[in-house]
């Protein structure tokens, strides 16, 4: 892997999970136990821009995760076998997933907003059980397919990543196939950070090993 192109999916992999926990909680959007006046909070006119913001910023997040797989994807076997399609495949699905997830999420005050008219009223419980569903998407089909990918990843890399980040990856896997309770979603997050600054550092390492020397 060239230099520059560990460096760019190194650099994925920390702004996915930084990206998420901005997009996640700049405009508290509402989680856990019902309450209507925080919802009334998240679709309210003068909290459109935190929205935006948070929308770009969980957009931006998935980018991130792209990057990071698709540098990955080369050091899964050689980039062609069974097991690199496994990891492309499922891969695929848990970024679609994010991106749904997020949209979902901030569906209604993006909608509303766009409508430019405070006049049409939703039902509270109705924007709460859409954003529970934009999370939903993120944990139970995002995080359960990145689970996947990184089993994938684990198996196939034998020859291309160290024995400690091997390891780290096939806990934080087994560990997302359970993102659907919520708190092991996390450890694919705190997966993503250090694979992407041990992709930084590790292309710094190898790219002179692999240049070829000048004759004399």
């Amino acid at each position: 892997m060239m230099q520059r192109d560990s460096a760019v999916a190194g650099v994925g992999g920390i702004l996915f999970p930084l990206l998420w926990f901005l997009a996640a909680f700049v405009p508290n959007a509402p989680g856990g136990t019902y309450d209507a006046s925080s919802v009334a909070d998240f679709v309210a006119k003068d909290h459109r821009t935190s929205v935006f913001i948070a929308l770009f910023l969980g957009l931006l997040s998935v980018l991130g995760l792209l990057l990071l797989l698709v540098g990955l994807r080369e050091r899964v076997a050689g980039g062609d076998s069974f097991l690199a399609s496994v990891f492309s495949t499922t891969g695929l699905v848990s970024v679609t997933a994010f991106a749904i997830g997020w949209v979902t999420v901030y569906s209604v005050p993006v909608a509303i907003a766009y409508g430019g008219s405070n006049e049409v009223v939703i039902d509270p419980k109705l924007t709460y059980v859409l954003a529970q569903a934009g999370w939903v998407i993120m944990f139970g089909v995002g995080g359960t397919f990145l689970g996947l990918t990184l089993i994938a990843l684990m198996l196939g890399s034998r020859q291309t990543l160290p024995a400690w980040l091997r390891w780290f990856t096939l806990i934080a896997g087994v560990l997302g196939l359970a993102s659907m309770a919520w708190i092991p979603h996390f450890a694919l997050l705190l997966w993503s950070l250090v694979a992407g600054v041990w992709l930084i550092t590790a292309g710094r390492a190898e790219e002179p090993a692999g240049q070829p020397q000048r004759s004399s």
